[in-house]
């Protein structure tokens, strides 16, 4: 295989996500630095980037900092930050776009290409999405159990150099990625998973096979990926027409799996629920189309996370 070595990455939000992929990219010998804040930069700056797959723990010496400022340009950037902070670390990342320079958004959510794109330019931007359950289980330190992969795309639908290049690179560091040839129909094919699964697991307490199991529950999840399919059809996005079922068949694997939303809301943390919920519902009305089932959890959500707060 072509030798990619001599090409560095920075990952922006050293997080389960960007941990993880950028951890995988350090053990195969890429060059990475890493952006974080708060105690997590602190633990990773003092004790380095601890990895737990299959039980075994791994720790990787890396180069972190607070931000890009002063930091060079980078063949490839990953943004891997919530979606609320997705404008803002477009902004910070300006100076360290090269003419060569590639930034991929490993992000839930189906806008943030476009907000990335709309400070730094269409050009430079590809999508992508993660598949990986890990978790940030404390300041440094990020357990992965299950998935392992990701898929990447041009947002004009091409198969491009750059783009075989940074699959490549990451199948060399054991991460199962795939090239997409429709990244835009399947970030809503995975907008089908987030935007069922997440409000009504904050919603009820219960992990993803929990919801599974109870019956009210499973049509609820199976109603709401039919809105959320429904559309993203009506607004031209290729989502695969199976969806739904594909959705609902790949979550029986989740054992005991938190998802992202209700980890954020046990800890306090603001919640993506605008970005992976409201967004639905503000496409339907521009269609003039009812989602009743999707409107009425992100109510119910919004008016729970109130509550706590």
């Amino acid at each position: 295989m072509h030798s990619y070595k001599n090409k560095n990455f920075l990952v922006f939000g050293t997080g389960a996500v960007g941990g993880y992929y950028g951890g995988l990219l350090v053990k195969a010998g890429y060059d990475v630095t890493f952006i974080a804040r708060g105690k997590n930069y602190i633990s990773l700056k003092e004790k380095g980037l601890t990895l737990i797959r299959d039980e075994k723990k791994e720790n990787y010496k890396i180069k972190i900092f607070e931000a890009t400022r002063e930091l060079e340009t980078f063949d490839y950037i990953f943004i891997c930050v919530k979606s609320k902070d997705t404008l803002e670390a477009a902004k910070s990342i300006k100076e360290n776009i090269g003419k060569d320079t590639t930034v991929v958004s490993f992000q839930n959510g189906v806008e943030n290409e476009e907000i990335i794109a709309s400070i730094i330019g269409k050009d430079k931007v590809i999508g992508g999405l993660v598949f990986v359950a890990s978790k940030l289980i404390e300041p440094g330190t990020i357990k992965q159990a299950g998935y392992n992969g990701g898929l990447i795309g041009e947002l004009n639908c091409k198969i491009t150099p750059r783009i075989e290049t940074l699959a490549a690179i990451m199948q060399d560091s054991g991460i199962d990625c795939k090239i997409s040839k429709d990244i835009n129909g399947d970030l809503w094919n995975k907008l089908v998973w987030n935007a069922s699964f997440n409000p009504i697991s904050v919603y009820t307490g219960k992990t993803v096979d929990e919801i599974l199991m109870d019956p009210k529950l499973y049509k609820l999840t199976k109603d709401i990926m039919t809105e959320v399919r429904d559309v993203a059809l009506a607004h031209g996005y290729n989502v695969r027409p199976d969806t739904v079922e594909f959705n609902l068949k790949r979550s029986k694997g989740f054992k005991g799996f938190k998802t992202s939303m209700l980890q954020d809301f046990e800890q306090g943390k603001q919640l993506e629920l605008d970005e992976l919920v409201g967004i639905v519902v503000k496409k339907a009305h521009e269609k003039n189309m009812t989602v009743p089932n999707i409107e009425d959890l992100y109510n119910k959500v919004k008016q729970k996370i109130t509550v706590k707060t």
